[in-house]
């Protein structure tokens, strides 16, 4: 009796011991990650480094110059090379000054997120803590990135998706916030909402033109050449499938042939799942949505990640409760604290393959069937 409570006394302790260094262990972590920098930023004492491209490109708005760079000194992420809106748009942060522009843009990320989550129709709060913990999250606001305010925008199209109007000018701001969202277009188009992707192309397209004429059409001419360039510096270095597959030994050519043909399966399934007569209608649109924004990320030339703050839409889309799936992002948190993700991969594997591994089971997972009634309230369009 005696052996035996010594045992499970030194079982417990053991265990006592571990959660202990494990519980350090994170919170070190958030230390870091977290609070240094999003706090900071939330103080105003830090300017994130995707905040401060956008800032400057806004002061040049305001000055009345062109915020794009000079194709032949163009030098990376570290110039502007958004469409314009954006710009225009970052013109009342570039105003302030930078501590409360930075105070601001956090602060408005922060409630893109859990408004986000809302629109996705998710009311259990425990979702929205380990939401804003994953580490895609944390890393869009440490950079003052777009990655959570695309969450608010995809979710905005979700929720609102049997309103022309409203879905349409969703889908417009993803695609001018972010290029690579454009195959939520198609997607209005597989499930038939046509009067919503006439408006979305309507309007993404009056959008631009617009913004191009505010600052008189300056770099319009430079643009496509802007972004060929851009993709050529980055792409291999980065966390996207032409990324992977440089990594893996393909030729430039032969990994993004390989991305397109994988992406245009991944649209082609999309198509299937919005027309598959044998599911209800609600089950048609989450699984074709699903398999655009699965396609958008492997048609991109270029991820990083803070795109993948997107991950709480198929997730929150597939479990409007907390489950395991919820944690699922989590579990990338013991390769942050081995610092295998740095800003630039550049081509190492080890990184680049846990992502693809990460965000594979999030949408291989998100698609199987969702755990509440076909008619649910909760996943039910505006």
């Amino acid at each position: 009796m005696r052996q035996l409570v010594h045992n499970g006394f030194a079982r417990g302790t053991a265990l006592v011991l571990v959660g202990t260094v494990g519980l350090l262990a994170f919170t070190h972590l958030l230390g870091r990650i977290y609070w240094h920098d999003v706090v900071f930023a939330l103080n105003g004492w830090y300017v994130p480094y995707d905040l401060a491209v956008f800032l400057r490109a806004g002061d040049d708005v305001l000055g009345g110059r062109s915020p794009y760079p000079d194709p032949a000194t163009f030098a990376g992420d570290a110039n502007y090379v958004y469409p314009p809106p954006l710009a225009l748009a970052m013109t009342p942060f570039s105003a302030l000054p930078e501590g409360q522009a930075a105070t601001l843009f956090t602060l408005l990320g922060i409630a893109a997120v859990i408004l986000g989550i809302w629109l996705l129709g998710v009311r259990d709060r425990r979702c929205y803590v380990v939401a804003l913990a994953f580490p895609y999250t944390i890393e869009s606001l440490k950079y003052g990135a777009l990655g959570t305010f695309l969450v608010l925008v995809v979710a905005a199209l979700w929720r609102f998706r049997d309103s022309a109007a409203a879905a349409g000018l969703a889908a417009a701001g993803a695609l001018v916030l972010k290029l690579f969202l454009w195959p939520l277009l198609p997607w209005l188009a597989f499930t038939r909402r046509w009067r919503a992707f006439a408006v979305s192309v309507g309007a993404a397209v009056v959008l631009t033109l617009s913004a191009w004429a505010l600052i008189e059409f300056r770099g319009l001419t430079d643009y496509p050449t802007l972004l060929r360039k851009l993709s050529d510096l980055e792409a291999s270095s980065s966390y996207s499938t032409i990324g992977v597959l440089r990594a893996l030994g393909l030729s430039s050519g032969g990994a993004q042939a390989v991305a397109l043909v994988f992406g245009l399966a991944l649209l082609g399934l999309a198509w299937r799942a919005a027309t598959r007569l044998n599911d209800d209608a609600l089950e048609r649109d989450r699984r074709s949505f699903i398999f655009v924004l699965a396609a958008a990320l492997v048609l991109t030339p270029i991820v990083w990640q803070h795109y993948l703050a997107l991950l709480v839409v198929p997730i929150a889309l597939a479990r409007p409760r907390l489950s395991p799936l919820w944690a699922l992002p989590l579990a990338a948190w013991p390769f942050y604290v081995m610092d295998w993700y740095d800003d630039w991969p550049d081509g190492d594997l080890a990184p680049l393959l846990s992502t693809v591994v990460f965000v594979g089971l999030v949408f291989v997972f998100s698609l199987r069937p969702r755990m509440l009634p076909a008619r649910s309230a909760e996943l039910e369009p505006a």
